[in-house]
């Protein structure tokens, strides 16, 4: 059963980093980072998996924003442990992957992981 989880947690992931640049760029214009409820709210209009909202979270808003949406809502999620599971996934290990880097990834039909970029990357 974990390893169903672990699968559909992957695609939901791989989903977020395919789709989400450019459904967030037509919500509210292209930016580096977004809000958290932003990301949720485009998640749930564009029909992407709800269940992993925490991971698209952590890619697409800062450190802050995160840790005080998930104050905000109760729950505890660990930003740097689901950055770094993107980051092995697909950005070689490199859990301080960009939004250059995302960009990327979303660019390719094919995803999986791609280079990054040298920009050391916390937008």
């Amino acid at each position: 059963m974990q390893f169903i989880r672990r699968i559909k947690r992957n695609r939901a992931i791989k989903s977020y980093l395919r789709k989400l640049p450019r459904l967030l760029a037509k919500d509210y214009g292209k930016s580096k980072r977004y809000r958290p409820k932003q990301v949720r709210a485009t998640i749930e209009r564009s029909g992407l998996s709800i269940i992993y909202t925490c991971y698209a979270i952590s890619i697409f808003c800062s450190k802050n924003e995160f840790d005080a949406y998930h104050h905000e809502i109760g729950e505890v999620c660990d930003y740097g442990a689901m950055r770094g599971e993107v980051g092995n996934l697909h950005f070689y290990g490199n859990a301080n992957f960009s939004s250059n880097d995302v960009a990327s990834v979303g660019s390719d039909f094919g995803g999986g992981s791609h280079g990054i970029d040298d920009g050391g990357g916390t937008d």
